[in-house]
């Protein structure tokens, strides 16, 4: 019988190997070794495939290989990560006398000196060449993992790769789970904390649960496991707001505080979160709390709840308090001149005026001022002036927040093509009435919202977080085919308790959530007693209205770039008639233009549309005299009208930019 080929083996080997085929591999590795038993290549890739099942023979059969070639770098990594203790203390000793790269702790310590003095990008760099001369190592994957999280970039693959080759180290497993949650995998990252109990697992466990609608398991983590520092004092405060608690919120953002938290981010976020959970006056507390210590930031944030009340008068005296403590505050002149009609004798435009022309401005500050100075020029006629600020405005903010129209492409493109598996699940959610009011940014959702907040039968709640959090989860199933129908039925119960919490208990919840409009179809899955009412406007004074804006915390960055704008509206347009078209008894269209014209019929029809019966309270919304917590706080308390109806001509020159990219086609096809 003629000898086997040995190399056709050990590629056929190497092939079943890759295969993750390990059985089959390690049997065509025995049987080349059954022939010749000193290939260091074979007794190689043999310890390779015996590192995680037995660890000792492994250990033999590196040490085998490694006789043989002991100038080979990666047997001596190989050796090193199956070694513990003692032992690999040795080899690492001996791999520094032979002038070799093990990947060790001794090797990365100058990356670990550069995370910890706040040089990430270069310990990214530096984990990134380590890696290269230690491919197999557990250091560089876990330490670029770490870096690439210090800069906010995806660290999964490579945390991934850590705990896969050292489980057992509990660091690598935070980062990990960190790393997940920051994915949006949020199950993928409690997996990953597993029953871990140390202090920080607790802080990512609790954060996980806050992002995915759990704030009232997130407190129950906390307090069966009391952290007693900084941290987690803050995490219970934000957990506790987000129930709208907020005495007990204050009192731990208080013991924080008194750990060592910084006291006015701290207490900026309780705040938020309390108005959130529709806890407004304990909002106001936590702010007023704050205050004792008085920044222009504060005051500028007590004002603004002032102007969603329509205190307009205790927001004007906040703002100019702010503007007097700091005169170079912009975000203080850009709410006070939302607040009011501006004219020319108004005694903050000189103020204004002046500090434009100072040099020493920050970049955000001095974006807030030119969209402010665009308001007040606009409220005076000189629609020249208008453009020259917000051109400048919409710079600094597209420089501080870069818009990527293709991650928002391939999203939307993604949510849509998830029809095809959510249209066949049976929707065994909530079936209480919800109204989702979405459209674009500056679309007329406020008015639409504001209509229906006037029925008796409503409770809205505003621009609500809710529906996306309690969604995450199901958008991981979906995306790792892990989909079930209690996936959705528990997502529409989250969402229904943090919506219904806001608004009081209403029989039937308006919600103004922007983002809806992407995933259409998801929710309603979730939530078969919902109702969608699509909002459209002349696009053209969308466009100019959302970039008289400025948005908090980089959201709706397309709106910084006018040819950006126009390339996502028509994204928007898209998926809102793909949504159209798949649930079209679901879906309720209402022409801000016609409305405006003609407002009760159409009123009417939206009425009908969502179940409700006609109501006149409706034909005045701004009688109600609701809180509303957007950009849209001084128009929606004024009759409705058509004063806001073609206002783009006026800057038709200006927005071409705009206007010529609404031309363009738009493909949802994956």
């Amino acid at each position: 019988m003629a000898a086997p080929d040995l190399t056709a083996l050990y590629k056929e080997g190497l092939a079943a190997q890759q295969a993750g085929k390990t059985d089959a591999a390690l049997a065509i590795f025995d049987r080349i070794l059954s022939q010749r038993a000193d290939i260091p290549e074979v007794l190689f890739q043999r310890a390779r495939c015996l590192m995680a099942r037995d660890p000792k023979a492994a250990e033999k059969d590196f040490r085998a290989a490694l006789r043989r070639k002991p100038k080979e770098a990666a047997i001596w990594q190989g050796l090193h990560s199956v070694l513990r203790g003692g032992a690999r203390v040795k080899l690492e000793k001996e791999a520094f006398r032979a002038k070799i790269t093990l990947g060790s702790e001794a090797d990365a310590r100058p990356i670990l000196q550069a995370l910890k003095s706040g040089r990430a990008d270069q310990a990214e760099m530096a984990a990134v060449a380590l890696g290269k001369r230690a491919p197999a190592a557990f250091w560089p994957a876990y330490l670029l993992g770490e870096a690439r999280l210090a800069l906010s970039k995806p660290a999964v693959a490579p945390l991934e790769t850590a705990v896969a080759r050292d489980p057992d180290y509990v660091p690598a497993r935070l980062a990990l789970a960190r790393a997940y949650a920051g994915a949006q995998r949020p199950a993928q990252a409690e997996a990953t904390l597993g029953d871990l109990a140390t202090p920080e697992a607790t802080l990512i466990r609790a954060r996980l649960f806050r992002d995915t609608g759990r704030p009232e398991a997130a407190v129950e983590a906390l307090q069966s496991r009391p952290l007693k520092d900084a941290r987690g004092a803050a995490e219970l405060a934000l957990s506790l707001a987000q129930l709208g608690k907020g005495d007990a919120a204050l009192d731990a953002a208080r013991d924080a505080i008194k750990a060592g938290a910084a006291t006015e981010p701290l207490l900026r976020a309780t705040a938020f979160a309390l108005e959130e959970a529709g806890n407004i006056a304990g909002a106001e507390a936590v702010i007023d709390e704050a205050l004792k210590t008085p920044t222009a930031t504060l005051m500028t944030h007590r004002a603004q709840l002032h102007q969603s009340a329509g205190e307009f008068a205790a927001a004007e005296a906040g703002l100019i308090a702010a503007i007097d403590a700091t005169p170079t505050h912009g975000e203080a002149y850009r709410a006070y001149m939302n607040g009011r009609k501006i004219t020319e004798d108004d005694p903050i435009l000189p103020r204004l005026d002046a500090v434009l022309e100072r040099a020493d401005i920050k970049a955000p500050d001095r974006a807030a001022l030119h969209f402010a100075a665009a308001k007040a020029r606009g409220d005076m006629g000189q629609h020249d002036a208008v453009f020259p600020h917000l051109d400048v405005a919409n710079r600094l903010m597209g420089k501080a927040y870069p818009y990527n129209f293709e991650a928002d492409l391939a999203e939307a493109r993604l949510l849509t093509a998830e029809w095809n598996t959510l249209k066949d699940v049976p929707a065994q959610g909530p079936v209480d009435p919800v109204i989702f009011v979405t459209g674009l940014p500056r679309s007329g959702t406020t008015l639409i919202e504001t209509i229906l907040a006037a029925h008796p039968d409503v409770g809205a709640g505003g621009e609500m977080p809710f529906l996306s959090r309690a969604l995450m989860p199901v958008l991981e199933a979906l995306r790792h085919d892990t989909l079930s129908p209690d996936a959705l039925a528990t997502a529409g119960q989250r969402y229904l308790s943090a919506a219904q919490r806001r608004t009081g208990g209403a029989r039937v919840i308006a919600d103004k959530a922007i983002a809806t409009f992407s995933r259409i179809g998801h929710a309603a899955r979730a939530l078969p007693g919902a109702h969608f009412v699509l909002v459209k406007r002349d696009p053209r004074d969308t466009g100019l209205s959302l970039y008289r804006n400025m948005f908090p915390e980089g959201l709706h960055r397309y709106a910084y770039d006018l040819q950006a704008m126009g390339k996502y509206i028509r994204l928007h347009d898209a998926v809102v008639e793909f949504w159209q078209k798949a649930l079209p008894d679901r879906v309720h269209v209402v022409e801000y233009e016609a409305l405006t014209a003609e407002p009760e019929p159409h009123i009417r029809a939206l009425l009908e549309a969502v179940d409700l019966p006609w109501n006149d309270a409706c034909l005045a919304p701004e009688a109600t005299g609701r809180r509303i917590q957007t950009l849209s706080f001084a128009q929606a308390r004024q009759p409705i009208g058509t004063t806001a109806v073609a206002g783009w001509r006026r800057h038709a020159e200006e927005l071409q930019p705009l206007i010529a990219t609404l031309e363009a086609d738009m493909d949802l096809t994956l």
